[in-house]
C-alpha cells in the first residue's frame, strides 16, 4: 500500500521547526514545505506533513503542546553518559583529555580513553630468505605492544593526579588500547554508544608522521554518528564554568533538534548563547528566518541569554574568529548534514581554519 503524506497543519516558520522536533523525538517522520516562501506578513505559510499512518499520533501530540507550551512539550533528551577521548599522550591530546575530565564532572558522565595506534602485525611467510624479515616485524610489534601499555599506565598517573589537584569529584574511567588505523578504529568504538560524545585534540596522531594534523579529528567528525568535541592545542582554560557559545546556523531544519542536544551538555553550567548566521551574499530573508529562530529558542530556553546577529562576510572563517574574539566565545558549535554538509556550508578548509586559528573548542552534531 503506498504511503500518503497529510498536511497535518500550516504555522509560522520557527513553530514549523519546533513541531518537527518534537514530532521526530517521538519517531514520527516530518516534511516541510513552502520554508522557501517565508515572508514576515504571511502567519502560517509552512505546511508540515507526516505519513497517513502517523498522522493521529503526530495531532494527539500537536493538542498536548498547544495546553502545555513549548517549554514543557519536549521530551527531556537522555543527557550525555560517556565521554570517549581519543589519546596519543601527546601534548595535545592531553589537553583535551583534562577538558574531558572537566566536563564530566559536570555533567556527571564516565570517560573512556582510549589509544589507537597502527601497527604492522607479524604475518606467516613460506619463503626462508624473508624469515629474518618476518621476525623483525614480530619484534617490532611487541615493541609496539609495550610501549603502548607503558604509554598508558603513565598516562593513567598523570590522569588521576589531574583529577586530585584540581578536587575534581570521583569521575569513572576506563581506558583501552586498540591496535589499528585510528581513522578507522575512532569511528567504530563509537557505534557502540548511542548517548556518548567524542572529545579530543586537533593534532591527530600526535606521534606519527602518517597523519597531517587535524585529519584524525576531522575524520571523526565525518564518520560517526554522534556529537564531536574538538579542542584546538593552544586552548588554555583552568576550569569549566560557564560557555558562551556560537552556534553557527544556515537555518537547516534541523537547527531545533541540534539545539536541544547542544542545551543538554551545557546547560549544567552558566550559559549565553549566541545564534549566528553568515551570509556571503546579502539575503533579506536571512533575518526573518534569524527571527523566527530567535523566537523559538526565546521561548524554550527563556532562563538564558540569547544574542542573535546575521553577518555578511565572504571569509567565514575569519567572520568566526572576529566574533569569538569580540565577545570573548569560548565554544563554537555547528551542524554537520551526513551527506558533506560540512563541506557545503563551510568546506573543509574553513573548518580546519576554526579548528586551528580560532583557537576555540568546536562542538560538531550529525543531524
Amino acid at each position: 500500500m503506498k504511503t500518503k503524506l497529510v498536511n497535518i497543519t500550516s504555522t509560522n516558520y520557527s513553530k514549523a521547526l519546533f513541531l518537527r522536533s518534537l514530532l521526530e523525538s517521538e519517531g514520527i517522520e516530518v516534511y516541510l514545505a513552502n520554508v522557501n516562501l517565508i515572508q514576515s506578513d504571511v502567519a502560517s505559510g509552512v505546511k508540515i506533513l507526516v505519513k497517513d499512518s502517523d498522522v493521529k499520533k503526530a495531532l494527539q501530540m500537536i493538542k498536548e503542546t498547544e495546553k502545555k507550551g513549548p517549554k514543557e512539550a519536549l521530551p527531556k533528551l537522555q543527557s550525555i553518559n560517556k565521554l570517549i577521548c581519543p589519546v596519543d599522550f601527546s601534548e595535545d591530546s592531553l589537553n583535551a583529555s583534562y577538558y574531558a575530565l572537566q566536563l564530566a564532572a559536570k555533567i556527571k558522565a564516565e570517560v573512556k580513553f582510549i589509544y589507537a595506534c597502527y601497527a604492522m602485525q607479524p604475518m606467516a611467510n613460506p619463503f626462508p630468505d624473508a624469515f629474518s624479515y618476518q621476525v623483525g616485524m614480530g619484534n617490532i610489534f611487541n615493541d609496539e605492544q609495550i610501549d603502548a601499555k607503558e604509554g598508558m599506565k603513565k598516562f593513567k598517573v598523570t590522569i588521576s593526579k589531574y583529577i586530585k589537584d584540581n578536587n575534581l569529584p570521583p569521575i569513572k574511567v576506563t581506558t583501552s588500547i586498540i591496535f589499528g588505523d585510528p581513522v578507522t578504529a575512532i569511528p567504530r568504538v563509537c557505534k557502540k554508544y548511542k548517548t556518548a560524545m567524542v572529545v579530543m585534540g586537533t593534532k591527530g596522531l600526535g606521534k606519527s608522521k602518517n597523519y597531517q594534523a587535524g585529519s584524525v579529528a576531522l575524520n571523526t567528525i565525518e564518520n560517526v554518528a554522534i556529537p564531536v568535541l574538538v579542542i584546538p592545542k593552544e586552548y588554555s582554560f583552568s576550569t569549566l564554568e560557564k560557555f558562551n557559545t556560537m552556534y553557527l546556523t544556515d537555518f537547516d531544519d534541523k537547527d531545533f533538534s541540534s539545539l536541544r542536544k547542544l542545551m543538554s551538555i551545557i546547560s549544567f553550567f552558566d550559559v549565553n548563547i549566541h545564534c549566528i548566521h553568515i551570509q556571503q551574499e546579502k539575503n533579506s530573508i536571512s533575518k526573518i528566518m534569524l527571527d523566527e529562530l530567535t523566537a523559538h529558542i526565546k521561548s524554550v530556553y527563556s532562563d538564558f541569554d540569547v544574542t542573535t546577529k546575521v553577518i555578511s562576510s565572504k571569509d567565514v572563517s575569519k567572520s568566526v574568529a572576529d566574533y569569538v574574539k569580540n565577545n570573548k566565545i569560548n565554544l563554537i558549535s555547528l551542524s554537520e548534514r551526513k551527506r558533506n554538509f560540512l563541506m557545503k556550508l563551510f568546506s573543509k578548509s574553513v573548518v580546519k581554519d576554526i579548528l586551528f586559528k580560532v583557537n576555540t573548542p568546536l562542538l560538531v552534531f550529525k543531524v
